[in-house]
């Protein structure tokens, strides 16, 4: 019986793990000097499940906070969903000095979607300049 369900446990964990997916976007620059490097979604039996996206700062500013949009799409390119998310420096994390990268990312579940565009929609940086 033990056996039994270690084997289990084994398959579910290969199976879990031949599903989770991962669909690169393209590298984006933005107007305001802060490029998508990578943004992927997780999959877990044909569900997105969540996403990680790669920001990095390309101006000679600290980054602090950036306001951006998701919008999760299926296999004809067809929106399925969108969602706004905030990045902000804070207890955890300082700003993002000239150069670095950030990494964000949250769960969620949209149904029928199998890939994601991420989209920045303003950024903030510590001097108190901020641009759309």
């Amino acid at each position: 019986m033990k056996r039994s369900l270690t084997l289990f446990t084994l398959a579910l964990g290969a199976f879990l793990f031949l599903f989770l997916t991962l669909s690169s976007t393209k590298v984006q620059l933005n107007d305001c000097g802060i490029s998508i490097t990578k943004s992927y979604n997780q999959q877990v039996l044909g569900k997105n499940i969540g996403f990680f996206v790669i920001f990095k700062n390309n101006t000679t500013r600290s980054l602090d906070a950036i306001d951006y949009k998701v919008i999760y799409k299926n296999g004809f390119d067809e929106v399925k969903g969108t969602r706004l998310f905030t990045w902000q420096a804070g207890n955890f994390f300082g700003p993002k000095l000239p150069g670095e990268s950030l990494n964000d990312g949250s769960t969620t579940w949209v149904d029928d979607a199998n890939k994601i565009e991420v989209v920045i929609k303003r950024v903030h940086f510590t001097d108190g300049y901020s641009c759309k």
